[in-house]
């Protein structure tokens, strides 16, 4: 009996002696004393961010338009971000609690009543191609006489006359609130119905001029992902707006021509780009990444506690500016017909060796690339609309030629294919297929 007890205990202090090997094998090259300094070209390229401390910024007042009728946007805006500032200084998540946020807007939910008037105002103008006419619609049922309305109206008109739109990264992380998206949006559409329920396709060149103009900056300007597809959003709406008054008009003017013409030229190289966006992206990756990798996982709802051991956080962002950031951002600079080829391509997980213990947390969390094709799709989409819309202006030009023969010989092109885009007769739509194929990228004639 001793015997046995006396094996036992042998085979214990083995196992236990090779249990704590094996860990101390894993664990030890994980210690923070081991982690690898920052890149120098990672460094190097978050040193100069964009400075949003400019005259005509508009983004603090996409803080404040939620707030009270009463209150001044910019403040409240401004108060914001002081708030996040403060917070990211003290090493606090750069987040507002809601009773924060109602203390800064002087309540809540100021804008529901309305909102509730003009459901067509939340159609997502990428997923249906009838927003507009279902607005002018919810208008001719429910005219514009709402108090708060037309308070919103006005704070909007003064927020897209402003020349600049620069977030304030420095405030910012992934907890922080957003600026009132959804209600800009949606002043948006119902200025450009009203105006075309009022003054015809005239007025609505007017204040789609405006729109169209402000949403371009964004779309420039912004550093996050979200701001830019906001801008997207937006200009597609003006874009819906327009095509549809050109489809309506019987006959259009030489002037009317000219300034439509005016309202539709291509996006630039630099509108399409999304590099500064991927940028902040990252940026909030290495400057939180003591804590980040912690939620950070290739297969979301299967994290392990004892992965995060086995992370090295600066290692880890290191990695990723190599294997996704870098790739992401060549990616998001090809050519529409180049980037449509590439994207074609599977995505194929970031190979690494499971016996090498060293960041073996980060090296498995960071598996998979950075998936933002959908992203990059939309601009170029969005650049597809644009010459859509500037073909359907010039098939309003009296001419000899067949409709289908004036849209082979026209320049205006798929900006995949660079073929000719799609007619149907019996629809009397042009279109091309949208990047994501649950969007549409279509227009009635």
């Amino acid at each position: 009996m001793s015997h046995a007890k006396a094996l036992l205990i042998k085979i214990l202090t083995r196992s236990t002696f090779v249990t704590g090997l094996a860990l101390g094998i894993v664990l030890i090259p994980n210690l923070a004393i081991f982690d690898e300094a920052l890149a120098p070209e990672i460094s190097q390229l978050l040193s100069n961010p964009a400075n949003p401390d400019i005259p005509g910024n508009a983004a603090p007042d996409a803080y404040g338009l939620a707030a009270e009728s009463s209150r001044d946007i910019k403040q409240v805006g401004e108060k914001f971000i002081a708030a996040l500032r403060d917070k990211r200084a003290q090493g606090k998540s750069a987040s507002l609690s809601e009773q924060e946020i109602k203390d800064f807007l002087g309540g809540s939910d100021f804008d529901k009543t309305w909102q509730a008037l003009y459901p067509a105002a939340k159609c997502v103008p990428r997923e249906y191609d009838n927003c507009f006419e279902n607005l002018l619609a919810d208008i001719n049922v429910t005219p514009i006489t709402n108090e708060r309305l037309h308070s919103q109206i006005e704070r909007y008109r003064l927020i897209i006359q402003q020349s600049h739109y620069i977030e304030d990264i420095r405030s910012m992380d992934s907890a922080s609130p957003l600026p009132s998206y959804g209600p800009m949006l949606q002043l948006g559409k119902i200025i450009n119905a009203d105006a075309y329920l009022t003054k015809g396709i005239d007025g609505l060149i007017e204040t789609a001029r405006a729109d169209l103009k402000f949403w371009r900056i964004v779309l420039g300007e912004s550093q996050t992902i979200l701001g830019k597809m906001i801008a997207l959003n937006a200009l597609r709406g003006d874009l819906q707006a327009l095509s549809y008054a050109i489809s309506q008009q019987p006959a259009l003017s030489d002037k009317q021509r000219q300034e439509l013409q005016n309202l539709l030229l291509p996006l630039g190289r630099e509108e399409i780009a999304i590099d500064e966006a991927l940028l902040t992206e990252f940026r909030m990756m290495v400057e939180n990444r003591q804590t980040f990798f912690l939620f950070f996982s290739a297969t979301p709802g299967n994290e392990s506690w004892f992965l995060n051991l086995l992370v090295q956080p600066t290692a880890s962002v290191n990695r990723y500016f190599k294997y996704a950031y870098q790739p992401s951002y060549n990616f998001s600079k090809l050519t529409a017909p180049e980037f449509y080829m590439r994207a074609q391509a599977p995505i194929r997980p970031v190979e690494f060796s499971r016996f090498n213990p060293y960041n073996l947390g980060g090296k498995i969390k960071l598996s998979q690339p950075w998936q933002i094709a959908d992203y990059i799709g939309r601009a170029h989409d969005l650049a597809g609309i644009y010459s859509l819309v500037s073909l359907q202006l010039e098939l309003t030009a009296a001419a000899q030629q067949d409709i289908s023969e004036r849209i082979a010989s026209s320049s205006y092109k798929n900006p995949y294919s660079e073929k000719s885009f799609d007619y149907d007769a019996k629809t009397n739509t042009l279109s091309f297929r949208c990047f994501d194929v649950k969007d549409t990228c279509k227009i009635r004639l």
